[in-house]
């Protein structure tokens, strides 16, 4: 992965190769954060039809006011506030983890942040891709001027 940055690097000083620093720093960014990806369980949904993400995450035990979504320069983060406080009771077994958590998704172009639901323990966060209207395909209209040019024959 790190041939793939020196690669990017030479791109970027590369004169032909122009306005892509930013898709670059994002894709490093990704690369040089830490994979820890366990916790807590997600999915990512795609839906084709629609051209959409869901991003379910489980957070049983958690409330609404326990953590944050924020959308910083294409970053959605979702994270706890604070360290949680764990109960006075002391467990046999806990199963169900409460600890402080911070979990990164970098967003490609063009997708947008529609809205979040915490529903049951269950984070939904739905995000659409949304094209400008100049770059979605248009057909361009060919004007011929049918000109009647005069032929010697004609004439």
């Amino acid at each position: 992965m790190y041939a793939l940055l020196s690669q990017m690097d030479g791109m970027i000083k590369d004169p032909r190769v122009l306005g892509f620093e930013p898709t670059f720093k994002r894709i490093e960014r990704q690369v040089n954060q830490p994979r820890n990806d366990s916790f807590p369980p997600h999915n990512i949904v795609y839906s084709k039809d629609k051209e959409s993400f869901k991003v379910e995450m489980a957070l049983a035990g958690y409330a609404e006011d326990d953590f944050s979504i924020t959308l910083q320069d294409q970053v959605l983060t979702i994270e706890t506030y604070e360290e949680l406080e764990q109960p006075d009771e002391t467990y046999v077994h806990q199963g169900i983890a409460r600890r402080k958590f911070r979990k990164q998704f970098t967003l490609g172009e063009y997708l947008v942040v529609e809205g979040a639901a915490f529903v049951n323990g269950m984070l939904t966060i739905t995000i659409n891709k949304e094209l400008p209207e100049e770059k979605k395909p248009k057909t361009i209209k060919i004007n011929s001027k049918k000109s009647k040019k005069k032929s010697l024959l004609t004439e």
